[in-house]
């Protein structure tokens, strides 16, 4: 996975036409906020969703460098409003490497945890990703793609590009409705997706 994520690289700004945007009166859509930091000379924000009452899920580049307090969870936001503001207390990494990274909040959120179904999506699969990239970074945006491939590694190569911001969102399976990977990274042409270890015990993330 690693290798794969050199060889993509960062998320870039790509010239896409606007995805879907997704209605925030669907359950899922209230789970799934932007991610926000604002620095003394940087300002970022990616893609983060609720899978425990207190703890959410995004991809670990979005918080490198960063300390807990720095980032704020805005769930539901649209626009410039949102349904509910959670900050973080901690940070877990995955252990492995990928680009996984939970966030323990300070609060319980409100909203619903999204299921997650961990194990490897299928060649050929159509996933559904979601998140707050460009151009619409103020509203919830879809976008469906299909898997090309697995690496070796497991992370799920999508036939699909995204764009900045996006790092960190839910892959649900149309299938199960469920998670199955955090989107990672991007080129062109496609993008690569984390997928959720096999055994991932959600409510054992945040002591």
């Amino acid at each position: 996975m690693r290798g794969l994520a050199i060889l993509c690289g960062v998320l870039v700004a790509l010239s896409l036409s606007p995805p879907p945007t997704v209605a925030l009166d669907d359950e899922d859509a209230a789970a799934i906020g932007r991610l926000n930091y604002a620095g003394y000379k940087e300002r970022k924000h990616c893609t983060a969703f609720v899978v425990a009452p207190q703890v959410a899920m995004t991809a670990a580049h979005c918080i490198d460098g960063l300390e807990p307090d720095q980032v704020h969870l805005l769930l539901g936001y649209d626009r410039g409003s949102w349904q509910q503001h959670l900050k973080v207390n901690g940070f877990w990494r995955s252990p492995d490497g990928e680009d996984l990274a939970a966030l323990c909040l300070t609060g319980i959120a409100q909203a619903a945890p999204l299921s997650i179904a961990p194990g490897e999506a299928a060649p050929g699969e159509e996933l559904a990703i979601l998140g707050y990239g460009l151009p619409s970074v103020h509203l919830l945006s879809r976008r469906d793609c299909l898997v090309d491939a697995l690496s070796p590694r497991g992370g799920v190569i999508l036939n699909c590009p995204v764009s900045k911001g996006t790092s960190g969102g839910p892959v649900f399976s149309r299938t199960t409705e469920a998670v199955v990977a955090v989107i990672s990274a991007t080129t062109q042409e496609q993008s690569v997706a984390a997928p959720l270890p096999t055994l991932l015990d959600v409510n054992a993330l945040c002591p």
